[in-house]
């Protein structure tokens, strides 16, 4: 399995409770104080590059198959949403702000994160503190606080100043995670799925599901909602669903007929653009699929580095639970997303029919396979079929090759690497690549 890189801050979590060493990449205090530092040079370098990313990009084109509805369009991607973005309940009061953090991730205003013991609560109490609640991950084996800071307590070099080392350490905040759909290339050329008929159990963290979708008439699916009195887009993991357990236009077959589908349902909604699913939500989520029992778990989703996120992926693996991951939709040149960066997660990338890479997709070397998800049809939303592409596509694909070789007994994700590398079609380079990893996996 290749080796992946890190990055430095976006995520500043260690569980000493745990017995987890600090990783050898976690800045010093000085340089997070530093005017001009590390983190300021960082955003201020990322921010140029999304912006130029940004104003280049187009929305999607619908696609002209007479068997396929008119797509909406959409949901733009990331670097192109407001500073601060107002989270709704369905009473119409305001749940929460989603706002932009440090390097241009998207975070909860003012929330952070820190795995505790019972004994170390007392060291929040702090002026300008206030403590949120406390979320028990009994799968995981860790208990999070999750508390709320005054607007001059909102940063790293402040928290540094005010909290011990200790607590400081473990600290990150609660970021954001987006799913990995994007725009469309025009390419669309039907396709023979891979079909496994066992009788699996396979989980995912994404939108709601909408079940009564025609694509899941026959399907088996399962799913919790993780967020209270917040608007569940759907359209996100109903696509994703599909995939994996729905039936579509021009194929005959379902790709996993007799596979157990378990959602968590993390996102929120953005109003009228993308959606979003806090890091909190998210590991809630991660937990709860634990307990079910699934052999696998799919995320279609990305974004920062996170030393939480790195933690309970990281459980999961250690558990015998695979992770896959979509690599990103921020482009070539961007920085590497996670959770599917971590050494530990199975990252995928999307092609379209002809092998090409999808424009958009992240590249690098924790890159691990290549799948079809360029103008692929697949249920909406809005109880039709449309035309999607994107990083988020090609994972379940993936997912499904990697659930049906399993055995009854764990395996590890570096064993289940190796074994499904020998099977995939060498794109690009030979050998391994930082564009399509070790090949194109299914169709």
């Amino acid at each position: 399995m290749k080796s992946k890189h890190i990055t430095l801050y976006g995520t500043a979590l260690l569980f000493a409770s745990f017995s987890l060493a600090a990783p050898s990449h976690a800045l010093g205090l000085g340089q997070l104080q530093q005017p001009g530092g590390i983190i300021q040079q960082r955003v201020e370098d990322r921010t140029d590059r999304l912006i130029e990313r940004a104003a280049e990009r187009r929305r999607e084109m619908p696609i002209a198959d007479p068997v396929v509805e008119t797509s909406v369009p959409l949901p733009q991607l990331t670097p192109e949403l407001p500073d601060r973005i107002l989270v709704m309940a369905t009473d119409g009061s305001q749940a929460f702000v989603d706002v932009r953090v440090e390097d241009g991730w998207r975070a909860v205003e003012k929330q952070w994160l820190v795995v505790l013991e019972s004994s170390e609560i007392k060291l929040l109490d702090q002026p300008g503190i206030r403590i949120i609640d406390q979320v028990p991950l009994a799968s995981l084996g860790l208990n999070v606080v999750r508390f709320s800071v005054t607007e001059t307590l909102d940063s790293p070099a402040a928290m540094a100043r005010m909290l011990p080392a200790s607590i400081f350490e473990r600290l990150d905040r609660n970021h954001i995670y987006s799913p990995q759909t994007g725009q469309s290339q025009g390419t669309n050329r039907p396709s023979r799925p891979y079909v496994c008929n066992k009788p699996l159990v396979v989980g995912m963290v994404d939108t709601a599901i909408q079940t009564e979708h025609p694509s899941f008439s026959n399907a088996s699916i399962v799913q919790k909602r993780f967020l209270a009195d917040i608007a569940e887009p759907t359209g996100h993991g109903t696509a994703v669903a599909s995939v994996l357990v729905g039936r579509l236009p021009g194929r005959s077959e379902v790709r996993m007929p007799q596979t157990t589908l378990v959602n968590a349902s993390v996102f929120f909604s953005r109003q009228d653009l993308t959606n979003g699913a806090t890091l909190m939500h998210l590991v809630e989520g991660l937990n709860w699929l634990i307990s079910q029992e699934v052999s696998i778990v799919n995320i279609s989703m990305a974004g920062p580095d996170n030393r939480l996120l790195a933690v309970v992926t990281q459980r999961m693996v250690e558990a015998g639970i695979p992770l896959v991951a979509a690599v990103g939709n921020q482009g070539p040149a961007a920085p590497p997303l996670y959770p599917a960066a971590y050494p530990h997660v199975i990252a995928v990338t999307a092609v379209d029919s002809f092998n090409r890479i999808y424009r958009w997709a992240n590249q690098g070397t924790h890159v691990d396979f290549a799948a079809r998800g360029v103008d692929v049809v697949l249920a909406n939303g809005e109880g039709k079929f449309s035309s999607q592409s994107g990083t988020s596509i090609a994972t379940p694909v993936v997912t499904a090759y990697l659930a049906c070789s399993m055995g009854s007994s764990p395996t590890s994700s570096s064993n289940l690497t190796e074994s499904l590398a020998r099977d995939t079609v060498d794109l690009g380079e030979a050998g391994p690549d930082s564009v399509f990893g070790h090949g194109l996996v299914g169709e």
